[in-house]
């Protein structure tokens, strides 16, 4: 039987704790000082604080989110073997992304051979660094805006418990493809197709970028532009996925097809719980859970096409793009917990005081679903010793996400009710 206290996990989740005062109490007190900081020293500041916040617990845990770290580790292993992912019976559900972070996987388990420094360490690093590129794409975005804001947002970043979380408790990578949403949105000004090739890294990475492609193609000028834009878009995922057929003899449809296809968590977050619920107190309910599992992807299409063309489509680029991603935790059908990560850069990146309020709001409901479910049953199934699964996972774990989307469905509602499109002085971000 598995030890109720784990001393590592303890004082991470001390950590965390400590944390979550820190992100309240410090960036508003600290964000006078932006004020006689160059925009380098800023950025370094921010950038070196971020890093160092995420290796503590990355040292300090000698445990991740169990399946995904082992799943890292077999597609990892069959890729130095050079054995197809996507068809081999050890990796099923293993990788439901396109070909692009198999490759660190598989450089993180040959390098761990190599030196015997522990995987869990390694693979982490990725996500860390990346959140770290966030933090420094929001601090010299909003640099030329406000120097307190940009001082005090990049640190509200760099210290979010809830982006801490994902890549250095869970050690999940969707900071990788925010970091490429963000640098295509800094760059659509300067560059259609430099932007339109960060996007496509984003799509490479995980498939949920595709969400900010109607908002980036629309800012384009005329319609040569927005042929422009999403052919080098295209490219990128076109590229990676040609790549690796050509070298592992892998139709391209079936990559395509596993990405595309994905359909995981449905009754862990929002309305879906209370059908997931249903189905457990009345087994006879059990039927319309299961038309939810098959069919609820395309009433989360239809709230974020109606979200789009009543709202985001007349917002500027970050405005629209965070609209689409509240509506999305608003009325998703499916959901992981590394999600709960992409709301915050870009509600910091908005400037808006309004998001930043509502981001706290948030990042409070977060916290407490991520904190016991990283502390019982990710990093450690503890809670299994005091209760079996399903009571645990439907009564406890589940219902203690529903502060988070309560926050999330009042937050749509707030930006349904502001015009933030008319801030003409903050046009692009």
């Amino acid at each position: 039987m598995m030890e109720l206290f784990n001393c590592p996990l303890f004082w991470g989740m001390v950590w965390a704790v400590f944390l979550l005062i820190i992100y309240f109490v410090l960036p508003p007190t600290w964000a006078k000082y932006g004020l006689s900081l160059t925009r380098s020293h800023m950025s370094i500041l921010v950038v070196a604080i971020a890093i160092a916040v995420r290796l503590i617990p990355n040292l300090l845990l000698p445990m991740g989110a169990g399946y995904d770290i082992e799943s890292y580790q077999i597609v990892g292993n069959l890729v130095l073997q050079k054995i197809d992912v996507y068809t081999s019976q050890g990796a099923i559900n293993r990788h439901p992304y396109l070909p692009l972070q198999m490759y660190w996987m598989a450089f993180c388990v040959w390098l761990t051979q190599l030196t015997a420094l522990p995987f869990l360490k390694i693979i982490r690093l990725a996500p860390i660094f990346a959140d770290a590129g966030i933090a420094f794409v929001i601090t010299s975005h909003l640099y030329p805006h406000s120097k307190e804001l940009a001082f005090q947002n990049g640190l509200l970043y760099a210290l979010n418990p809830i982006s801490i979380f994902v890549s250095a408790y869970h050690g999940q990578f969707d900071a990788i493809p925010i970091l490429f949403i963000m640098l295509s949105v800094c760059s659509i000004e300067q560059s259609l197709p430099q932007a339109g090739l960060w996007l496509g890294f984003g799509i490479l990475s995980k498939s949920w970028p595709v969400l900010a492609l109607p908002t980036l193609a629309t800012k384009a000028r005329s319609w040569y532009q927005r042929i422009e834009f999403l052919v080098a878009t295209a490219l990128v995922p076109l590229a990676g996925i040609g790549l690796y057929a050509l070298i592992f003899k892998t139709p391209a449809w079936t990559i395509i097809k596993r990405a595309a296809s994905y359909n995981w968590g449905v009754g862990v977050w929002g309305y879906t719980y209370f059908f997931h619920l249903a189905s457990v107190l009345y087994p006879a309910f059990g039927a319309p859970f299961m038309w939810l599992v098959q069919n609820g992807r395309y009433l989360t299409l239809a709230a974020l096409g109606l979200t789009w063309i009543l709202k985001a489509r007349k917002e500027t680029p970050v405005a629209s793009i965070l609209t689409v991603l509240i509506a999305f935790f608003a009325f998703t059908h499916a959901f992981s917990i590394q999600y709960l990560i992409w709301l915050v850069p870009f509600a910091l990146l908005t400037g808006e005081k309004q998001d930043s309020q509502w981001l706290a709001r948030y990042t409070l409901g977060a916290f407490s679903y991520m904190f016991l479910t990283y502390s019982t049953l990710i990093l450690n199934t503890s809670i299994l010793n005091l209760m079996p699964w399903n009571p645990a996972n439907t009564f406890l774990i589940r219902p203690s996400a529903l502060p988070a989307w309560i926050v999330t469905f009042a937050w749509l509602i707030s930006r349904f009710r502001v015009n933030y499109a008319a801030r003409q002085n903050e046009k692009y971000y």
